[in-house]
């Protein structure tokens, strides 16, 4: 005599089996696409720092918008940003002869980013968003020479970069600290750090500072409202445990005014 299995524990059986074979194919499919990845330079953001902020607009925006723009901001939100009034911002940074209020866009016709990139550059306010700081950090100071690049050069936190190095001559050429690792699966040499090549006009740690006040302001421009938020932070907590507070004691006398069960009026005189 023979029994038949039910067909809901068949069903089941057949779910439990698939999904295995999911689970299993989606990890060989990840360990095929495994790349070693170099480890990212740390820093901290300050936004308070009013010097930082300023040189890295600076820099930012005389350099850095030839090729990418920043039309998150507008010229006119930058002052109060910086700790400089209209007529210092205007003197000192400028707005590279655009209106004062209009959004900060790049200097580079679609045409030639066509001829010379073959593609458009992203804009800046997004790179921030989506990158941490400390990618970004690294990536400004990772830039290596690399032959085999249309431009001659290399990054070591993004491989096959088509940006090329326009900080070479402050910071100087680099060359690649190479190690042993993977890029999608397969054995290859990853860059991991750089050393120094040549010497630019820049020591390494006023290049290491400059980078630094790129990313700060990079950063304030992608969180405008950062600072704010920081400072209203306690009050918002505050005014909630206030209201907890409230509820809790309003909770207390409401629930005293209430008769219970033990008082109902037929029980009265009993």
């Amino acid at each position: 005599m023979t029994t038949r299995t039910p067909a809901w524990k068949s069903g089941l059986l057949v779910v439990l089996l698939s999904t295995l074979l999911l689970a299993v194919s989606g990890s060989a499919a990840l360990a095929s696409v495994t790349t070693t990845q170099p480890p990212l330079r740390h820093i901290k953001i300050n936004l308070h720092d009013k010097a930082a902020l300023q040189t890295g607009a600076l820099y930012t925006l005389h350099m850095c918008t030839a090729c990418h723009g920043i039309q998150g901001e507008r010229y006119s939100e930058l002052p109060p940003v910086l700790g400089l009034s209209k007529s210092q911002f205007l003197k000192y940074i400028g707005t590279d002869g655009r209106h004062y209020h209009d959004t900060i866009t790049t200097s580079m016709s679609p045409e030639l980013m066509t001829k010379f990139l073959n593609m458009e550059p992203p804009d800046l306010t997004d790179i921030a968003l989506r990158r941490s700081p400390a990618w970004l950090y690294t990536y400004l100071t990772s830039f290596y020479v690399d032959p085999a690049r249309p431009t001659g050069v290399n990054n070591v936190v993004f491989y096959n970069v088509a940006m090329p190095d326009v900080f070479a001559g402050m910071q100087g050429l680099q060359k690649p600290v190479l190690v042993t690792g993977l890029r999608f699966g397969s054995p290859a040499r990853i860059a991991v750090g750089v050393q120094p090549l040549t010497q630019g006009t820049m020591s390494q740690a006023q290049f290491d500072q400059t980078a630094r006040d790129i990313v700060t302001f990079l950063y304030a421009v992608a969180h405008p409202h950062q600072a704010e938020r920081a400072r209203l932070g306690p009050w918002i907590i505050g005014l909630f445990l206030g209201l907890s507070l409230l509820t809790y004691f309003i909770y207390k006398l409401y629930w005293r005014r209430v008769i219970t069960s033990h008082e109902r009026w037929w029980r009265i005189g009993r």
